[in-house]
């Protein structure tokens, strides 16, 4: 007993000094004001259906570019996530006042999923 109380006030005495954390598969970045920041889609989910859908199987915005697929690590492939692009320009701590991203001539009865 004397021994599991001493273990509990050394890990309270050096939990104060912990001050970072670990995503498995998820390295830190590190962004200064102005840097861009890329925002991605992985997939949307319904109530509807178990299953996901593509990001782009509705009828979204899509880059510039073009659609570009991101495979980041193991557990992205292993899941089934497939990362992609948007054409959505974020920049570190700005602000910006809303902007009209693209315009879709689409209207929402001809979207079937």
């Amino acid at each position: 007993a004397k021994m599991l109380f001493a273990v509990a006030v050394l890990a309270t005495l050096l939990w104060k000094d912990v001050n970072c954390f670990y995503v498995p598969g998820v390295a830190p970045v590190e962004f200064l004001k102005f840097d861009p920041v890329e925002v991605k889609a992985v997939k949307l989910t319904s109530t509807k259906t178990q299953l996901p859908y593509e990001y782009y199987s509705l009828p979204f915005c899509q880059p510039e570019g073009g659609i570009v697929y991101k495979t980041e690590n193991l557990g992205e492939v292993l899941r089934g996530d497939r990362i992609v692009n948007t054409p959505y320009q974020v920049k570190m701590a700005t602000d910006i006042k809303c902007q009209m991203l693209c315009q879709a001539n689409k209207k929402a009865t001809s979207v079937k999923l």
